[in-house]
Formats: structure tokens, C-alpha cells, sequence
């Protein structure tokens, strides 16, 4: 089972600034849909709290503390390996080989060496946030592929989508 980490992430390394994205890419988006569909989403409670609903056709997998945390729509767990435990069963069962962890900081920071491929928009931008992306090591990751998406005229930054694995084999 693959582990998969997909961000958006700016110059500084910057993906989030008072819960939010601190940009809008539509045709990202797009390209997040297309490569998230069909696959179990991970994510930290933060994060899932910045959808208006769950995000239509992946199963969300939200890791909290909060015990009474219930949300409709989605399964929650309260630790990290938990949620992969989970994610990996619902991968099974729906065919897909595939896991996509899809924030917030902290869950990025413990994914991350958990992960065996790096899906990474590279957002031409260096805002202010207090969310970040952990810095990707060289000597860990290399590129295995740069996706020509299609831009749009209402893109509000250039950006870049990499695509990385890791060097040495699974991480699991």
C-alpha cells in the first residue's frame, strides 16, 4: 500500500495562514480532485474543518484528540496510526493501492517519514502563514515526474507539481 503525502506549498514552505489556503490555484484544485478521487483522504481535524462538507467520492479519515469529535460524513480516529490503519482497509476494499494524506502541519510532519511518494504543487509565493510544509530532504526524495496541468486565467499564483519518491525503497 502506497502512502502518499499531496500539498500545495509555497517558496517558504508555507501552506496555511488563519485556516486557510493563503492563495487560490482552481486549476490545483482540480488536479488535487483528479489525483485524490476514489482514494482514502487522511487529514488532521484542523483541516477537514476547512471544507464547507466532506469532499464527494474519497473517504475522510479525520485524526483528533477529541474523543466526542463526530462529524458526519466521515470516520475519525485519534491517532495517525490508527487513521493509516483504517485508510488501508477502506484502500483494499475499493480496489486502490493508494492512501493520500492530505494535511494538516502536524499530520504532514508525522507522515512524512511514513510516506512513500510526495504529490507537492510548488506555489510561486512566499505569504505569511503559520502552517507548514516539513522541508523535503534530497538525500530522501527524488522526482519522478512534473505534470503539465492546464492553467487557468483565474490562478492566482504560478506554481509547479512535482512529484517525488522516496530514494530507498518503502518507508514501510
Amino acid at each position: 500500500m502506497i502512502v502518499s503525502l499531496i500539498a500545495a506549498v509555497a517558496r517558504n514552505n508555507v501552506i496555511g495562514a488563519d485556516q486557510t489556503i493563503p492563495w487560490r490555484i482552481p486549476s490545483d484544485f482540480a488536479w488535487f480532485k483528479q489525483t485524490t478521487m476514489g482514494k482514502p483522504m487522511v487529514m488532521g481535524r484542523k483541516q477537514f474543518e476547512t471544507f464547507p462538507k466532506p469532499l464527494a467520492g474519497r473517504p475522510h479519515i479525520v485524526v483528533t484528540r477529541q474523543r466526542d469529535y463526530a462529524p458526519s460524513g466521515v470516520t475519525v480516529r485519534h491517532s495517525l496510526a490508527e487513521a493509516l490503519e483504517t485508510a488501508r482497509a477502506l484502500a483494499a476494499a475499493s480496489g486502490t493501492d493508494e492512501i493520500m494524506v492530505i494535511g494538516g502541519g502536524d499530520i504532514y510532519a508525522q507522515a512524512l517519514p511514513l510516506a512513500d511518494r510526495l504529490y507537492i504543487t510548488h506555489v510561486d509565493l512566499a505569504p505569511k502563514g503559520e502552517v507548514y510544509f516539513p522541508p523535503i530532504d534530497r538525500a530522501i526524495w527524488r522526482i519522478v515526474a512534473e505534470p503539465e496541468v492546464p492553467r487557468s486565467e483565474r490562478d492566482g499564483a504560478a506554481y509547479a507539481i512535482r512529484i517525488y519518491e522516496r530514494l530507498h525503497g518503502s518507508a514501510h
